[in-house]
Formats: C-alpha cells, sequence, structure tokens
C-alpha cells in the first residue's frame, strides 16, 4: 500500500471513529463536511469537521488519535451546546 493509500485508510478509520463516538456518546446523526490530517510529525491526529443533521448551525470538530483510535478532544459551536444541553448532556463531563 503506498503513503496516499495508507493516508487515506487513516482519514475514513478516524471518520468512523469520530461518527461513532458522537453517535455513542450523544446519540446524533451528523454530516461530515471536512476531514484534516495533521502532520505525522507533530502528532497523530485526524480533525473531523461536521454538524448534526439538519442542523447546520450546531457544528463541530473532533480529533482523533489516530494510532489509539480514540476520539480525543471535541470542540463545537455555541448553538450545538445548547442543543446538547436541552438534550440533559453535559459535554464537559
Amino acid at each position: 500500500m503506498n503513503k496516499e493509500d495508507q493516508d487515506q485508510e487513516i482519514i475514513d478509520r478516524s471518520e468512523a471513529v469520530a461518527i461513532q463516538f458522537l453517535k455513542d456518546s450523544y446519540n446524533l446523526e451528523v454530516t461530515i463536511t471536512r476531514r484534516q490530517m495533521l502532520p505525522k510529525m507533530a502528532i497523530a491526529r485526524v480533525t473531523i469537521y461536521g454538524y448534526v443533521t439538519g442542523h447546520k448551525d450546531q457544528h463541530f470538530n473532533v480529533s482523533v488519535n489516530y494510532e489509539s483510535n480514540v476520539a480525543e478532544l471535541l470542540s463545537f459551536s455555541k448553538e450545538f451546546h445548547n442543543m446538547l444541553n436541552k438534550r440533559g448532556f453535559d459535554p464537559y463531563n
């Protein structure tokens, strides 16, 4: 497998991890808008950007460690935060 194929496999796997994290943690269906692999020499992380399906103002990004296949960081808009609070979730815990 060449480097481009390896990188694409990492990005695809990281996207699946991010989607599953949001589904398992908050019962959300999401639309992915962008995927960005950070420089490998700096950190083993892919950032996945998107929004809650049907609510483009409720956007987020999830950083996935592609070595451990774990979602490590979640950042989000005020609207995303408000939606989680209304559904009884605290994204800070």
